[in-house]
């Protein structure tokens, strides 16, 4: 566990942003200040800051005088974040591949036996929240520019919403999710930065394909 101090804002945040996540708070939906307020029993001034958080994330839109809405999913929305974001991971695990020093990288490299452990047992959120945790360690330890490492946090919340949406639409496909996963593995602790790069262009191209079937399914019910 983290021993960082985090702000009662940013609690808040992570709170609202794990409900968006979910769809406990549906795209376009209202957030209406007074009333969470007083669910979450916090002051509006931390709810404020924390929908500024939520802002920078691209979960949710501050509108002057209509308040905050849940954004909405939209297929070129999702486009542009896969393009964008695994752009930025893709920089990412070619430079893993070449800098890695041991003592970085084998923790790591456990994390595919976890991930293999909740494929077998059907445990599609606890694979989710691996992959998360892969892609978090991976960019603090490897990403050594800060820009770099903002875009990629700032972003991750997104991803982890429209990845959630993939999640739902078809989990027989995590298939090919984890052996993209073993290739990319395999491919940093050999030191291949192009391939390495490649494999996380491949996943991010795989689970794009995923978001944008349940879209278009969501859009012709």
């Amino acid at each position: 566990m983290s021993l960082k101090a985090v702000s009662l804002s940013e609690q808040i945040a992570e709170h609202l942003s794990e409900r968006i996540v979910r769809g406990d708070l549906a795209p376009g939906e209202k957030l209406p200040e007074a009333e969470l307020a007083k669910e979450l029993d916090v002051s509006t001034n931390s709810l404020r800051e924390a929908f500024r958080l939520l802002e920078t994330r691209h979960l949710i839109r501050l509108q002057p005088r209509r308040g905050a809405r849940v954004c909405e999913v939209t297929e070129s929305e999702v486009r542009d974040l896969y393009n964008f974001l695994f752009l930025l991971l893709s920089h990412l695990a070619a430079q893993a591949a070449r800098d890695w020093k041991p003592g970085e990288i084998e923790d790591l490299a456990m994390m595919l036996p976890e991930l293999e452990r909740h494929y077998r047992n059907a445990d599609m959120p606890g694979a989710h929240q691996v992959a998360f945790r892969f892609v978090e360690m991976a960019t603090a330890r490897f990403a050594r520019n800060r820009y770099l490492a903002d875009d990629i946090e700032d972003l991750v919340p997104l991803l982890k919403r429209f990845s959630y949406i993939a999640l739902q639409e078809d989990t027989t496909e995590f298939d090919m999710s984890l052996k993209i996963f073993q290739r990319l593995l395999e491919n940093v602790l050999a030191r291949n930065a192009e391939q390495a790069a490649a494999d996380i262009r491949e996943y991010g191209d795989n689970q794009c394909r995923l978001v944008l079937r349940a879209i278009a399914k969501r859009d012709a019910a």
